[in-house]
């Protein structure tokens, strides 16, 4: 049946026009909404949580449904891309900021950009490949059925590798190894970390975030680099990429790595307050602090 399936898409992505995927998102994603109870339950306590009385419920609720009609029209696009040559989407890319992460690059001690679940951020991975840097991508991505046959796609296409999230120390090191050939890590740093996480406040509350893209700098050498994908319509995108953050490192390293999470942290909030219709709010990620 899976193989079934993935034979279809090709199909399926070649003959929906790119000018359709917006509208059908919009249908589609006002037809999921009310059948996402659970979901929503989570998103708007974090909702709550996070902005309390400055935002209506209306209001709150009104940013979930563009949430939900952003990420399904960025899953649409990006199954229609994997079937387009690169001048079919490109031009739709707007980059601000890119002489900081190219200076950061230069330098040839690798690099870390550190993002968040913003935006069409698969396909602003496939935007830097396609502009020459080496880069590589740490998720916890599926490796098999469907949704592993699609990675390996989407690897040959763009030229990217995908390093799994949850093989903690083979992941590690490969990212140590990578990024000392000069090599970009892809890192989401807004989700909750299982293991080696620092406690670090998340508008006004601490929620646990990997260690590993401080300590990683600290042992590696490479330049941490915030940048974000935003959607804005017609299908277009912005991405920013925020100046490198660079701390005077201390005696006491623990003391550095908190103070450098603490920073990404804060850009991260800055961008869902700026974008809170962009960020993924479906997250458990006030699970010390709300009972879902």
């Amino acid at each position: 049946m899976e193989e079934k399936l993935l034979s279809l898409l090709p199909y399926a992505f070649t003959y929906l026009p790119l000018e359709s995927l917006e509208p059908l998102a919009r249908r589609l994603s006002a037809l999921i909404y009310p059948f996402l109870t659970y979901r929503r339950k989570i998103a708007m306590a974090n909702l709550d949580l996070a902005f309390g009385k400055r935002l209506s419920k209306k209001e709150k609720d009104a940013i979930l449904k563009r949430n939900l009609f952003y990420f399904t029209r960025n899953v649409l696009e990006l199954g229609k891309v994997m079937f387009l040559p690169p001048s079919a989407w490109l031009s739709r890319w707007e980059i601000k900021g890119e002489e900081h992460l190219k200076a950061a690059y230069l330098k040839g001690k690798g690099v870390i950009i550190v993002s968040a679940h913003m935006g069409n951020f698969p396909l602003m991975i496939s935007l830097f490949a396609l502009k020459g840097y080496r880069i590589a991508v740490v998720a916890k991505v599926p490796q098999k059925g469907v949704g592993g046959r699609a990675i390996k796609l989407f690897e040959q296409k763009f030229g990217i590798r995908f390093i799994y999230a949850r093989e903690n120390r083979k992941a590690a090191l490969t990212c140590a190894k990578l990024l000392k050939k000069g090599n970009i890590i892809f890192v989401q740093l807004d989700q909750n970390a299982a293991f080696h996480k620092a406690m670090i406040d998340f508008f006004g509350y601490p929620v646990p975030v990997p260690r590993s893209p401080a300590v990683l700098a600290q042992k590696t050498g490479a330049a941490i680099v915030p940048v974000f994908a935003f959607c804005k319509p017609g299908l277009g995108h912005k991405v920013i990429c925020e100046p490198e953050v660079k701390i005077k490192p201390t005696a006491n390293k623990e003391k550095d790595i908190h103070h450098i999470l603490t920073i990404l942290t804060q850009i991260i909030e800055k961008y869902a307050r700026l974008y809170p219709e962009q960020w993924w709010w479906w997250h458990r990620r006030f699970k010390e602090h709300i009972s879902y």
